[in-house]
């Protein structure tokens, strides 16, 4: 049965442990009005009291860094009852005693929820790292019903209510509203809430939606709705299915093609009709295919609703007289360091695992669509010769085979631009990675000191890395620590490195700005016709890199691999809160880079090779898959990255950028182009600010750091380290395949030892932080 839900909210935040009076009563009274909100069946909850902050400390040690830092299990309201008995009010001051057993006080404030309904403990409190937060409120029900929550945090997060502990998740995340859904009853009347959030570093804030029954079944329904959308986004067009060589047939007619999930695209969209164009291996518009080789489709449909649906791929036309099904290759497969499979045994069942390896790789390329993209390759090699070119690969070459056919169909074949590669500046030559020499900005011993650092390191967390510490150009120490099942790392060991494709991407995207090919506010739509150019739903480049266009995911839609990402992405658009969040995607990177592909003509995966990793000699560095995540490296090559970075967009005597436009990349807040987005970010960059153990206390800023405060990098799901001191002339780099135990702890230990061993110059750069 269907329930009224009238709830009155009275909200008091706590940025830390703060509680209102410790007494029993109830303390609502009218003055709390102006802090209640109304809610039918979905609202948010807006008017909050906040407090803080409190601090989360440093974990125990016998807690991995996976358990969080203390400060989530830590109860800061004994004096007011506890956190189960809290009651808050608005001015309170809260008194509490810190590890040292130093007493403080804190005093509760009133505010209200930013227009999208978060609580921006970073705007009210301070740009904080490892704090905890409270928050208060109270729920009026007009009888005995059951609520539903949908809660988005960052970080961790606790909800009481009252007094019972309903919900908990100690996570490092950012804010994705509703991530968090939970039910609980509520009592007729005045019901109790305690929220409780803890803060790691970036980011500090949360918000909160409470709905009746009714009102939650029309959000699973909106989001049923949503859901068929997206699957539909990722359905694909591919031949009828008349056997099992789906990506193959023989000269002759074409296939017929139809939706991989034809009743999907006729729930979302209708029935609509599609039209069927093809072209051979030189870009030529057919009828048939008359030989053996590779063909590209593309097929355009519009919706009864207007919506233009765009598609296409790669097909092989094999050979009529070829019997694949009579093949039985073999494939050598490399070990892969699986948990619990042993390599000693994967060896020797080597035979078999080939085999069988062969059987997989042949029923991939006839019932895959990477089948078809590899004998197109191996069919145009043979006409071209079998010259070793590292752009010359399966993907780079369907890529720009697609984008041939991209231009061609959108009339852009005259519009190129080409990327000039990055220019020699005559008499002058910018710092290069060496081998450390008698002087470079540490003091004697350091080395040593941070080798140390890095076998407790590898020690205690179990997870082998490769590390890479260079001051003004002088490398100090670059050291492999630990053995993975398939061996001993060494330098050249090449490890994903996640997110920090992100930077990589940035890094590229620079030149395009640098030689005026490409201004960072530019909207998509001046290059991509799908896109809109006017209106509030305009993407800008900017809004791609800052995580501020309204998208999500990674490789999302088929990634960079599908041609026509660009027209996926514009028929999100009606969707997209465009301008008004910021969440943290890879799908803005792979949307400026159909955008980089457009301009120049070429895949950006070719771009890459040409116009930055052959040029700064990174041998070790591989990228074909993605531009949000998805490059393989090593500490060496991150580090020469790192240090082009320092040199503001230089290397030896090459110039990739400006230094002009270097500034034009870094973090800035972004609340002067987008109001109500309190975060600082760059083209590709973030700061990358290390909270000081001492920060806070002793004299010390609150927001005192290790290192200097103009530390550039980007962080990695694989906690990758990518971290360029500006002001100290540092570069720092470390490769890994995960963060392993005690992270945070033996960072912020590596970190310290550096900082010690800094040599203090005449401009003073280690001096204020």
């Amino acid at each position: 049965m269907m329930k009224s839900f009238n709830l009155f909210i009275t909200c008091l935040i706590l940025f830390s442990p703060l509680l209102l009076s410790s007494g029993v009563s109830d303390p609502y009274s009218p003055e709390t009005d102006a802090f209640t909100n109304f809610l039918g069946q979905q609202e948010i909850v807006r008017n909050w009291i906040i407090l803080g902050p409190f601090p989360n400390y440093f974990p125990d040690p016998s807690l991995s860094d996976e358990d969080g830092r203390s400060g989530f299990n830590t109860d800061f309201l004994h004096e007011v009852g506890g956190e189960s008995a809290a009651i808050l009010r608005e001015n309170q001051d809260v008194s509490y005693t810190d590890q040292e057993e130093v007493r403080l006080n804190l005093k509760t404030k009133a505010i209200k929820a930013g227009p999208e309904g978060i609580i921006n403990f970073e705007k009210e409190i301070g740009r904080l790292d490892y704090k905890v937060a409270y928050a208060f409120c109270y729920l009026q029900s007009d009888e005995e019903q059951e609520a539903f929550f949908l809660l988005g945090s960052d970080d961790g997060v606790k909800v009481w209510l009252n007094g019972k502990l309903i919900h908990k998740h100690n996570v490092g995340r950012g804010i994705v509203p509703g991530e968090d859904r939970f039910s609980a009853n509520l009592k007729k009347g005045q019901n109790r809430i305690l929220v409780k959030i803890t803060q790691g570093v970036r980011g500090w804030g949360f918000i909160l939606e409470v709905l009746n029954e009714k009102g939650m079944a029309k959000v699973l329904e909106e989001e049923r709705k949503e859901r068929d959308f997206n699957i539909f986004l990722n359905s694909r067009l591919v031949p009828k299915r008349e056997n099992t060589w789906n990506y193959f047939f023989t000269p002759g007619e074409f296939p017929e093609m139809e939706w991989d999930r034809s009743y999907l695209a006729e729930r979302v969209f209708g029935q609509f009709p599609l039209a069927v164009r093809w072209f051979d291996e030189n870009a030529n518009e057919v009828s048939s295919a008359e030989q053996k080789g590779r063909y590209g489709y593309y097929i355009e449909g519009l919706t009864e609703n207007g919506t233009l649906i765009r598609r296409g791929g790669t097909l092989y036309c094999m050979p009529s007289e070829w019997i694949a099904w009579g093949e039985r290759p073999k494939a050598e497969l490399d070990y892969l360091m699986i948990p619990g499979i042993d390599k000693k045994l994967w060896e020797e069942n080597q035979k078999h695992i080939s085999e069988f390896s062969g059987r997989i790789i042949l029923l991939s390329m006839l019932r895959q669509r990477e089948g078809a993209l590899l004998l197109s390759y191996l069919d145009e090699m043979k006409t071209e010769g079998n010259k070793e070119d590292k752009s010359f690969t399966p993907i780079i070459r369907d890529h720009e085979y697609q984008l041939r056919l991209k231009r061609k169909i959108l009339n852009l074949q005259n519009s190129q631009n080409q990327l000039n590669l990055p220019q020699l500046q005559k008499g002058k030559s910018a710092p290069v990675l060496q081998s450390g020499q008698n002087k470079n900005g540490f003091k004697a011993g350091t080395a040593e000191k941070l080798r140390s650092v890095c076998n407790n390191w590898y020690q205690e967390s179990g997870e082998p890395f490769v590390i890479l510490i260079a001051r003004e150009g002088k490398i100090v120490l670059h050291e492999a620590f630990g053995e993975r099942a398939d061996g001993k790392v060494h330098l050249n060991t090449m490890t994903e490195i996640a997110s920090v494709t992100k930077l990589l991407t940035g890094v590229l995207f620079a030149q395009f700005v640098d030689q005026g090919l490409i201004n960072i506010d530019d909207p998509v739509g001046k290059y991509l016709p799908d896109f809109p150019t006017e209106g509030d739903k305009v993407i800008t480049l900017r809004q791609c890199f800052t995580h501020t266009s309204g998208l999500w995911g990674h490789e999302e839609w088929g990634g960079m691999h599908n041609p026509w990402l660009d027209n996926v992405i514009a028929n999100l658009i009606p969707r997209l809160e465009v301008g008004k969040v910021h969440n943290y995607n890879g799908m803005g990177y792979d949307l400026a880079g159909k955008v980089m592909e457009i301009v120049s003509g070429k895949s950006i995966f070719r771009l890459m090779r040409e116009h930055f990793f052959d040029l700064l000699g990174l041998e070790n560095t591989l990228l074909e898959e993605d531009l949000g995540f998805g490059c393989h490296s090593t500490a060496g090559d991150l580090a020469v990255i790192g240090q082009l970075l320092l040199n503001r967009g230089s290397y030896g005597e090459l110039q990739f950028f400006s230094e002009e436009t270097f500034e034009k990349i870094l973090p800035q807040p972004l609340n002067k182009y987008y109001p109500g987005i309190e975060v600082e970010w760059g083209i590709g960059l973030t700061w990358m600010r290390q909270s000081h153990p001492q920060a806070g206390e002793s004299g010390n800023a609150a927001d005192m750091t290790i290192l200097s405060k103009n530390v550039i990098g980007h962080g990695s799901a694989t906690a990758t380290i990518l971290r360029v001191d500006l002001d100290n002339n540092l570069v720092i780099t470390q490769t890994r395949r995960q963060a392993g135990e005690a992270y945070e702890k033996n960072l912020e230990k590596l970190l310290l030892t550096i900082e010690e061993g800094l040599i203090k110059t005449n401009h003073g750069e280690t001096e204020p932080r």
